[in-house]
């Protein structure tokens, strides 16, 4: 018996001695990762937009034996709520993917509050295993605003892991999900570290070893958006909907502000929106996750490029465009509105008893509804769906964002004999000539996103030059080297006579004095503007409220595109909110008798 027990002694000190002192020091040393913090968001002149902060994280290392079961039991009850079910799937995820390790820390709670870290400091004794340290978490200061845009963060799933493990991501890594998050993440996700640490019986850190690997935070984005006309027209728009709320149902919109010389965009707001601030801990509360997901309202949809409306009279000035550029009309030929168009089928003007004479300039100054038939008639549907395309509505714009964008809907006689059965007819229909009279004044069967709607009136601004819009200006290294700048591209030249522009803008600038249909609510502004207002048919409820326009008259900066769903007019739903994205940019103080809630009765 003693030949056989010094036998064994033997065996295990000679032969697998190497083995045993291998694992006698991986129990007492516990390699911790480092997250990488991820790089930040900046506006176009520097300013911080969204950042990552160090944050208290309690986590648990499983150290493969039965302890942890009964620690998480412990947790559990001192926290208050389960924690166990939580760590046993990502525990068994890891096995699944066969990247489970003893001794890696699966995370438990993100950036703890104070009460939960001194629950769990006074019971450390009593939780082998559980450590409290400081990891780097996303952090969005502007709260909801600017969410649809710059998106949010999360725990890889299982299937972009299977999508994206060829570049190198594994289980556990906190990804984009949506928005400038998720389509530039490659860049900003940065190299995790790690870290030695000797442990005692306890599982509780002792002290750190020499070799630790530090983490290299991600690259950060300059952004083409303009902080104060973020905030600006984010909160313009909350107050609009609010002052109107009594009268029509609202609340939901959106706006886009354009650099007309560049596409930049300088602002692109959604409401309802979301604050992406929530998705950094691991649960998020029932009543928040079931505001988050309101199916009506729908709060993630970012409605400046995935939603889709018709135009309403915002549509005319397209043709316009179709009317002068076909040689259809000049820019002084007139017609006498009547207040009904009787051609093909009897169609009203929005002004009982008409406005009389008017040329162009006057038909869009006063959205004069008869005038527009009557071209729309001459034009005739294929030229009026020409010119739309070629400033770009119904088209993708190409912006970089995700969920990808919406491409809308330019509707052709083709695209109603191919989908009747959408429209709940129960046989092909060729097209009417009725329908073309809705189309040229935006109503009828085509939608479009208030991006492509504010590209459109950029490439009008700017004399018919088509920019793809685009959000990021610079990918700037964590040493400030810029890696990757985005110059402006040009999409198409539309070939714009200069008198079928000259006219467009003229109409557009009446629409803000005079009889214009928007005098009120631009009334003493210092820069000379144009505008259109518009009024949008919705078959579920109110009608949508437009606003399109660009500034300065005389020289273009900047196109706006503004709507609110169910706002019921676009001159005051819309128009306030355009006033004051006008007067952040141009940095005026001119206070207005007409703000949302005090505006005199709207016309489309």
């Amino acid at each position: 018996v003693f030949a056989v027990l010094v036998g064994r002694l033997g065996y295990l000190q000679l032969v697998q001695g190497e083995h045993y002192e291998k694992m006698a020091i991986e129990n007492r040393i516990r390699l911790l990762p480092l997250a990488a913090p991820r790089g930040d968001f900046l506006d176009t002149k520097g300013r911080l937009l969204v950042t990552s902060r160090l944050a208290p994280v309690i986590s648990i290392v499983p150290m493969d034996r039965d302890a942890p079961e009964t620690v998480l039991t412990r947790l559990s009850e001192i926290l208050g709520y389960d924690v166990k079910e939580q760590a046993e799937e990502a525990i068994a995820r890891l096995k699944e993917r066969k990247e489970y390790r003893s001794y890696m820390p699966i995370r438990i709670v993100t950036d703890a509050d104070i009460d939960t870290l001194a629950k769990v400091a006074e019971h450390q004794l009593e939780l082998p295993g559980v450590i409290i340290e400081e990891q780097p978490i996303r952090d969005y200061p502007l709260g909801e605003i600017g969410a649809h845009v710059f998106g949010y963060v999360r725990e890889i799933s299982k299937e972009e892991l299977e999508a994206w493990r060829d570049k190198g991501y594994k289980m556990g890594d906190i990804v984009g999900k949506t928005g400038l998050e998720r389509v530039y993440d490659e860049y900003l996700r940065g190299e995790p570290g790690g870290e030695q640490v000797e442990v005692d019986s306890g599982g509780r850190p002792v002290k750190t070893l020499p070799g630790r690997k530090v983490p290299i935070a991600g690259s950060s984005l300059r952004l083409t958006i303009d902080r104060d006309l973020q905030i600006a027209a984010t909160e313009a728009l909350r107050e609009s909907m609010e002052n109107i709320k009594s009268s029509f149902p609202t609340q939901a919109g959106a706006a886009v502000v354009i650099d007309v010389r560049t596409g930049a965009v300088l602002a692109m707001v959604s409401e309802p929106s979301f604050n992406p601030n929530v998705f950094a801990k691991e649960t998020i509360p029932p009543d928040i996750w079931e505001a988050m997901n309101d199916p009506k309202w729908q709060p993630q949809l970012n409605r400046a490029i995935r939603g889709e409306y018709p135009p309403g009279s915002t549509f005319k000035m397209v043709v316009g465009v179709a009317g002068l550029e076909t040689g259809t009309i000049g820019p002084r030929d007139t017609i006498f509105d009547r207040g009904v168009y009787w051609r093909i089928e009897p169609k009203k003007c929005w002004k009982s008893g008409g406005h009389g004479t008017v040329n162009l300039t006057r038909a869009i100054a006063v959205s004069c509804n008869v005038y527009f038939y009557d071209l729309g008639y001459r034009v005739g549907i294929d030229g009026i769906n020409r010119y739309a395309s070629l400033l770009g509505l119904g088209q993708p714009t190409g912006i970089d964002l995700y969920p990808n964008e919406r491409i809308g809907l330019l509707a052709t006689p083709e695209w109603k004999l191919e989908n009747y059965k959408l429209l709940g007819l129960r046989k092909p229909e060729p097209w009417q000539p009725g329908e073309t009279l809705s189309a040229a004044i935006g109503q009828g069967f085509s939608s479009f996103t208030p991006l492509q709607m504010a590209n459109y009136i950029a490439t009008l601004a700017n004399g018919g030059t088509r920019y793809k819009p685009y959000l990021v200006k610079e990918i700037i290294s964590p040493e400030g080297e810029v890696l990757v700048r985005f110059e402006p591209e040009i999409q198409a030249e539309v070939g714009l006579k200069p008198e079928t522009v000259q006219a467009i803008h003229e109409g557009m600038n009446l629409v803000t004095k005079g009889e214009g249909t928007a005098t009120s609510y631009f009334r003493g502004f210092p820069v000379q503007l144009a505008g259109k207002t518009g009024t949008s048919q919705n078959p579920h409820g109110a009608d949508h409220g437009w606003f399109v326009g660009f500034a300065p008259y005389e020289n273009p900066e900047i196109a706006v595109a503004v709507i609110v769903e169910q706002g019921g007019h676009g001159g005051s739903a819309a128009a306030p909110v355009a006033r004051r994205i006008f007067e952040t940019y141009f940095q005026v103080d001119s206070p207005s008798t007409n703000r949302p809630g005090q505006v005199p009765p709207s016309v489309d």
